[in-house]
């Protein structure tokens, strides 16, 4: 049976192998993202670690999928744990089955108050997407097409536990850390926590002595969620439920978060190096693990193309 060294090291190089691959992960967009890759880079030189997931941050525009309908959580039918499962099938507030991203960005919104208040609905209503999603994520069926918009005044609307809601959320960055042992896993949480990640944790701190413990990265205080709109039926158009100048105070603020959001990633990586990569456990000088190296050659490349498109177009 081989040690438990052995075995992390083996698993490392799995995990390092499937990120560089080209094919695409769950995300809407696919891969990594390249705001993050020097982290990551970073992350993965030292031997007792690597990283599993990650997303740098992102502002999105998504509609729900089709939700069954449920009783009242306080019906008195719904008891005990029935409540709960029952209430669970809603999927309220996610994408779900059947739901469709409209817009996604991994990057601040350039040019916000350059814009007009109706340039920035068409921008997060009707498609017009983070160019370093659309190439991948449109392939996977994610990714909405141009959407009939009701574009008229917001107007009263009755809801039922059947509603489809149109959100914009801005998420943080979130990161998931395998670590060879317990004490390596409690370095990298103090660290997350000291510069505001203030939701990082341990995943399995109970695991056995031969176990890899993991730790998330996350902080759930820049989240926001704002439902901006609604899927009539029969005819599933779109509706907004807010007016123009709304949205674009939301995606000011999600622009804000952004900032806040690279500044915490911007002092963990700091932070990491300083706690992490102060011995023996520092590869040479510049070194770069070849399959994350794999990864942003990738990345460059196909921002490259896209940024040759779009000049084309224009």
């Amino acid at each position: 049976m081989s040690s438990p060294e052995a075995r992390f090291a083996i698993n490392k190089s799995r995990i390092l192998a499937e990120i560089a691959s080209t094919a695409p992960d769950a995300s809407p967009k696919g891969s990594i993202d390249v705001q993050i890759l020097p982290l990551i880079n970073q992350l993965n030189q030292h031997d007792r670690l690597f990283t599993t997931s990650s997303c740098s941050g992102r502002i999105s525009v998504f509609f729900e999928g089709v939700k069954k309908s449920i009783e009242p959580i306080g019906s008195e039918e719904l008891q005990g744990d029935d409540r709960g499962n029952r209430a669970s099938q809603a999927g309220i507030g996610g994408k779900g089955e059947g739901g469709k991203w409209l817009f996604v960005s991994h990057d601040p919104v350039s040019d916000v108050e350059k814009k007009s208040n109706r340039e920035i609905a068409e921008i997060l209503f009707r498609g017009e997407k983070d160019k370093a999603v659309t190439d991948i994520a449109s392939n996977k069926g994610g990714l909405c097409e141009p959407v009939e918009l009701e574009m008229g005044d917001v107007v009263d609307f009755d809801i039922s536990s059947t509603t489809r809601f149109v959100h914009l959320k801005f998420e943080p960055m979130i990161l998931h850390i395998q670590t060879a042992d317990l004490k390596t896993a409690n370095e990298i949480l103090t660290v997350a926590l000291s510069v505001g990640f203030r939701e990082s944790g341990i995943m399995n701190p109970g695991l056995k002595a031969s176990s890899f413990p993991m730790v998330a990265i996350r902080c759930n205080g820049l989240i926001m969620d704002s439902i901006i709109g609604i899927i009539e039926h029969p005819n599933g158009q779109i509706r907004k439920l807010v007016d123009d100048i709304y949205l674009k105070t939301l995606l000011k603020v999600c622009n804000l978060r952004f900032k806040e959001n690279q500044r915490r990633i911007d002092a963990f990586t700091t932070k990491i190096g300083e706690t992490l990569f102060s011995s023996g456990t520092r590869k040479s000088e510049g070194y770069e693990d070849k399959e994350i190296r794999k990864a942003r050659k990738r990345e460059e490349g196909l921002r490259k193309q896209r940024e040759l498109r779009s000049r084309e177009q224009d």
